[in-house]
């Protein structure tokens, strides 16, 4: 059994964030009568916009093969994690107040696109944690906790 998960930005958010990306790059300069700056920094910013939505607007995690998977938007950046370097795992909500994209957390380390719900995998590596944001999260854990189940039962027939 794998899993599969792909956790999106709300279509109306993505509206929102063009329309503010626009207004900052064209109204505003305009509003403040700088025609020369609306030039020099509407091509680059919405371009620098239009990456940082591509790839953070969607955050697709897997979980096969003895490991989970999490990539966003076009497949980077990407996280591997081994099955085996998990220790523990549960469903846990971060603030908004972290915001989206990777950000540091007390802990660890939080991916996520949407949403305040979050499966956190407690990894051997010195105790950090790694939680991936999900609308999903008790597919998300049920699909962890059965691959871990399944490559302890695979090791116990060995």
């Amino acid at each position: 059994m794998s899993y599969r998960y792909v956790n999106r930005v709300p279509r109306p958010w993505v509206l929102l964030y063009w329309t503010l990306l626009i207004l900052l790059t064209t109204v505003v300069p305009l509003a403040l009568s700088a025609l020369a700056k609306v030039f020099l920094w509407t091509i680059p910013t919405l371009l620098f916009g239009s990456l940082a939505i591509g790839i953070f607007g969607t955050l697709t995690t897997t979980v096969a093969n003895g490991e989970v998977v999490t990539a966003f938007g076009w497949g980077w950046p990407s996280r591997r994690i081994s099955l085996v370097d998990v220790t523990s795992q549960r469903v846990t909500t971060h603030r908004a107040l972290y915001g989206s994209g990777i950000r540091l957390v007390p802990g660890g380390i939080l991916w996520r696109v949407w949403g305040r719900d979050s499966v956190e995998l407690t990894l051997a590596e010195k105790g950090r944690t790694f939680s991936i944001g999900t609308a999903d999260p008790e597919g998300l854990l049920a699909a962890v906790v059965t691959a871990l189940r399944r490559d302890y039962t695979d090791e116990q027939i060995d």
